[in-house]
């Protein structure tokens, strides 16, 4: 097979993969717009099969404002209608690390220069990860300030 000749393999391969992706996306723009058609067409009888649409509370004040309070823990803001036992992710202890010794006592048949010398070591208190960008090693429900 030559240059010129994978070159326009390639080509039709990757002409068919568009056509393929094209016809995915129309296909789905028209089940999309079946199902919306279906939703807004309050004059047709609903079956068993039909779409079923879900309520999403949330809490809002007398002028329709949404209200967010913010978590004690994990310091996200949180809808408080839509908290749940596992909606907060948290460390119940401090990200810190500590030094490895410099030396090793003489005395103990120490050598005086160990190869992790000087090394500190971070990790989260509570559970031992090393990742400062762990989520949490807890699950709870979110706890707000006003929350006393």
């Amino acid at each position: 097979m030559t240059v010129t000749e994978i070159y326009h393999f390639g080509a039709m391969a990757l002409n068919l993969h568009c056509c393929c992706l094209s016809a995915r996306f129309i296909s789905f723009h028209s089940e999309v717009r079946d199902f919306r058609s279906g939703c807004l067409n309050r004059t047709s009888k609903l079956s068993a099969n039909s779409p079923k649409i879900y309520r999403i509370r949330s809490s809002a004040n007398s002028s329709n404002q949404l209200t967010l309070r913010t978590c004690r823990n994990c310091k996200a803001q949180f809808d408080p209608s839509l908290n749940h036992p596992r909606a907060c992710r948290f460390h119940t202890a401090h990200f810190g690390g500590e030094t490895k010794r410099k030396f090793e006592s003489v005395h103990t048949g120490g050598t005086m220069d160990t190869p992790d010398s000087g090394k500190v070591l971070q990790y989260w208190h509570c559970c031992g990860s090393e990742d400062p960008f762990d989520p949490g090693c807890t699950a709870a429900p979110h706890s707000s300030y006003d929350d006393v």
